[in-house]
Parts: C-alpha cells; structure tokens; sequence
C-alpha cells in the first residue's frame, strides 16, 4: 500500500520550513584575501616567451615621389637644440614586445606607441633641421621586426622590417610606411627599401 502525501499539505510544509529561516545582514568589512601566485618555478614547456618593456624611439623616411620626410619621435631634434619644430621636451617612451624561443634564431619585435610626428620638405630650405616644416602633431607608429637576428652570421632568414604611422597633424592628415629587407647571405648584407610612402592630404 502507497502513501499518498498530498501536494498542498507538501507546499504548506515548505512555507513553513522557509518561514522559520531568519535573514542576516552583511558584514560591512568583508575581505577576501587575492591568492598568491608564484611563477618563478613554472616549468619550460616549449611554448615561446614574451618580453614586454618601454623604450624612446625615432624613426625618419623619405617619399622620393614627393620630397617629403617623415620623422615619428619620443625624442628631440638634435638632441634638444632645435627649437622651431619636434618635441620641445622628452616624450612617452613607446610599447615594446619580443616573441620568441630562448634556443631559436625566429625572435620577432613589435612596437607601437604615440610619437610626435613631423613632415619636412626637403626641396625646400627652412628652419627646421635645414628644411621646410610642413606638418607636426602627435599620431601612432606601429613597427614589426620579423627576425631580431636576420643579420647575424649564418642567419638564412631576410630581415624585414615594417613601419607604420598615422595621425591628424593640424589641418593634415597623415599617413606614411616603410618596409625594408635585409639579405644576410648576400656578401655585404645588402638592405633595400621595398616600399615607402608618405601619404598627406
């Protein structure tokens, strides 16, 4: 023979249970400790390492097409001696990171930041750095290294780099890049521009 509870008498058990649970208010000063993590015994599983860290940069390149340089920079012109364009005091430095396996020769870099970015025309004689300032402002520069070591002896990859800048500099927009590849076979390591562009409108 079942036993047949019925379903109201279940429920009214329920309520009475749950009624009798009296509510408590939260601590104000609850603290969870944060865990500690110790890495400095993580084994080597093979996986590339990263290494990330900030340092000042200046790269220039020049458009033949159009006569324009482009200089993007955390540092002053000659040295803080230029006072009619470029950064008047030391900027930000900019983001670096390195991939790459401790044992292998494929480490590559990357760097991107903001830099203060200046456009000279170099048909034209002016006040800054001997040529005429067409442009200055802060924008972005992004900059890849395929190979840190491409020009190491017995290195058999080219060695290319990219770089990359943009920014609104007044009433200008800019945008301009470089890649440049590098030969380590070659008996004087030959290097060549394989693109180059200076874009400003």
């Amino acid at each position: 023979m079942r036993w047949r509870i019925p379903l109201s008498l279940t429920l009214i058990a329920f309520v009475a249970v749950s009624c009798d649970q009296k509510l408590v208010e939260p601590a104000d000063d609850q603290v969870v400790e944060a865990p500690a993590f110790n890495y400095m015994n993580n084994p080597d599983n093979g996986n590339p390492k990263v290494f990330r860290f900030e340092h000042h940069w200046m790269i220039c390149f020049s458009d033949a097409e159009n006569g324009l340089t482009a200089c993007h920079s955390t540092l002053q012109f000659d040295g803080g001696n230029e006072p009619d364009c470029g950064l008047q005091q030391l900027g930000d430095p900019v983001a670096h990171q390195d991939v790459g396996n401790l044992d292998a020769e494929d480490w590559k870099a990357i760097h991107q930041g903001e830099v203060f970015i200046t456009i000279l025309d170099e048909n034209t004689a002016g006040n800054c750095v001997g040529y005429e300032l067409v442009a200055e402002g802060f924008g972005r520069l992004t900059a890849n290294d395929n190979d840190l070591w491409g020009l190491e002896p017995g290195s058999t990859n080219a060695n290319t780099w990219r770089f990359r800048g943009h920014g609104k500099l007044g009433d200008y927009v800019y945008n301009g890049h470089l890649q440049v590849i590098c030969w380590p076979n070659h008996p004087d390591r030959t290097c060549e521009e394989k693109s180059v562009m200076i874009n400003l409108h």
